[in-house]
């Protein structure tokens, strides 16, 4: 009898392959986390006392204390010469001469000449008026002889009182010829003057801003030469509110005064003159107007159309703090840091401005020492721990 082999076939179901896999992938998982577990250092429990205090974000602060200071006004102008001057012809011609120093920058002293214009016309005119007057005298001379001889002839008829007629003493013509003397004397000095008038000079001295005129130009009266300012004097209006005006002392002369190139750092002294009388109409603020000596022979000059910023020093005011200008918000806020270095925001308006400070007052709600956050920014809230860092800055 043949044996037959008999085949066994074991069919596998595929959910069953699936749920296998699953296994084993859960099995490999589960000894990682236990080995990683196994080998991960034991924490450390740290118990912190109730009583000690958390530390907070790191401030700069910076202690400051009252004291008196005088008072500071800053405020900016333009500087402009006290003179300035438009020069005319008053009278007609051409240009015969014209000065080298009619150059724009050029300096010019009083009484230089600067134009020459033809003087002919005016000399023949002159020399009419001297002829006039000269016949006027004349006649003046006779009316008076004759007007002697008539009195001697009056008292010598025997005829009491006087002619009825003052054309008999010769009266009136005497004064018509002592009016044709004044009138020639005016018109010689009138002739004169337009002779004069062809020699145009410098008024004062001064710089040459502006040249109008070219050689042999003809001139009419009225025709501008040239511009030129002065150099004696430059002065500089600032404009000033109420606040600030209180601040300054009682009597304005008093101030002391420093002009500053807000650019370049350059200094002038100067001092107060006068004051406008009336607010201005848009910004209704009020003019104080300074003025430098000689100010192109200042070192550095000081020249004319220059901006700059007028620090005027004022009445001393006390119980004043003095902080940096950065420790100011833009809201008006001041951040004070208390004895519990707390944040302790203060609106304050300030007192005036120096040079990177602002003055303010005592706020009266805190208590010495006061301790001043230098740079706030935006996560500072009422309250707040901070931990303080002492910056002193120089101030």
């Amino acid at each position: 009898m043949s044996l037959k082999r008999r085949t066994i076939r074991v069919v596998t179901h595929p959910f069953t392959k699936k749920l296998f896999v699953f296994l084993i992938v859960a099995a490999l998982c589960a000894l990682a986390v236990l080995a990683a577990l196994r080998s991960r250092p034991a924490e450390r429990t740290t118990t912190h006392d109730a009583n000690t205090p958390r530390a907070g974000m790191p401030v700069s602060v910076r202690v400051v204390e009252p004291n008196s200071y005088p008072a500071t006004v800053t405020a900016l102008g333009e500087v402009v010469p006290l003179w300035q001057s438009s020069i005319k012809a008053q009278v007609g011609g051409q240009i015969v001469t014209l000065s080298d120093q009619l150059q724009p920058g050029n300096i010019v002293k009083q009484g230089d000449r600067l134009v020459q214009i033809a003087r002919s016309n005016f000399e023949m005119q002159a020399a009419e008026a001297r002829s006039r007057l000269a016949s006027a005298k004349v006649r003046l001379l006779t009316e008076q002889r004759e007007a002697r001889d008539a009195r001697t002839n009056w008292e010598q008829s025997g005829i009491t009182g006087e002619p009825k007629s003052p054309l008999v003493l010769r009266g009136p013509q005497l004064e018509a010829a002592q009016s044709d003397v004044d009138a020639a004397q005016a018109a010689l000095s009138h002739a004169e003057t337009l002779l004069g008038y062809t020699e145009i000079s410098a008024p004062y001295d001064s710089v040459v801003v502006q040249r109008s005129v070219n050689p042999g130009e003809t001139l009419f009266a009225g025709d501008e030469v040239a511009v030129v300012l002065g150099m004696d004097l430059a002065e500089v209006g600032v404009h000033l509110d109420a606040t600030q005006w209180a601040l300054l002392p009682e009597s304005i002369h008093e101030t002391t005064v420093t002009l500053i190139d807000p650019q370049r750092g350059d200094s002038w002294d100067a001092r107060v003159v006068r004051e406008s009388r009336r607010l201005s109409r848009d910004a209704r603020l009020r003019t104080l107007y300074l003025q430098v000596d000689q100010p192109l022979r200042q070192s550095p000059p000081l020249l004319p159309g220059a901006f700059v910023r007028a620090e005027l020093t004022g009445e001393a005011m006390t119980n004043l703090l003095r902080i940096p200008e950065a420790a100011l918000t833009k809201q008006g806020y001041v951040w004070f840091v208390d004895a519990a270095n707390r944040l302790r925001p203060q609106w304050t308006e300030p007192v005036f401005y120096g040079p990177g400070v602002v003055y303010i007052r005592v706020p009266e709600t805190l208590e010495p020492p006061f301790r001043v956050a230098i740079s706030p920014n935006s996560s500072f809230t009422r309250g707040l721990t901070v931990q303080p860092r002492s910056d002193e800055g120089g101030l």
